[in-house]
């Protein structure tokens, strides 16, 4: 059996893929959580971490908890089609580091996504680590 703070976590994640907690939607609270599946508060802060570092929940300026915007998003495997997949030219460089906010705004990226670096040369490209994929040649 899941420890407890994954079912709350499944729960939510369901929640969330059946559309009931839509994008933007304010998640309850730790309080009600732990209430509704009979679990203490921390197990469901715990579960809401879960959902916060796969990218379906973020802290708002408000401070409350909300689904992100990458959960409207259909789940796509990042080779899946064109434009996703970048060619990396011989003598290119890629990293991966996470956003300024300046970049996670530009990208429209929930916390925890992180972007591709690209160099080559004296250049350097952005790409949301989770829409993009590389190709060696």
């Amino acid at each position: 059996m899941p420890p407890r703070y994954e079912r709350v976590a499944d729960a939510l994640r369901a929640q969330i893929m059946a559309g009931t907690l839509p994008p933007g939607a304010t998640v309850p609270s730790a309080g009600a959580l732990a209430h509704e599946h009979d679990v203490g508060r921390d197990t469901a802060l715990k579960g809401i971490a879960v959902l916060r570092r796969e990218g379906l929940l973020f802290l708002a300026p408000d401070k409350s908890i909300r689904v992100g915007p990458v959960a409207a998003r259909p789940t796509r495997h990042p080779l899946s089609g064109p434009g996703e997949v970048l060619a990396l030219p011989p003598g290119g460089v890629v990293s991966a580091r996470m956003p300024t906010p300046r970049e996670r705004e530009r990208f429209d990226l929930a916390e925890g996504v992180p972007v591709l670096v690209v160099r080559i040369g004296d250049g350097e490209q952005l790409h949301p680590a989770d829409r993009f994929g590389l190709r060696w040649s």
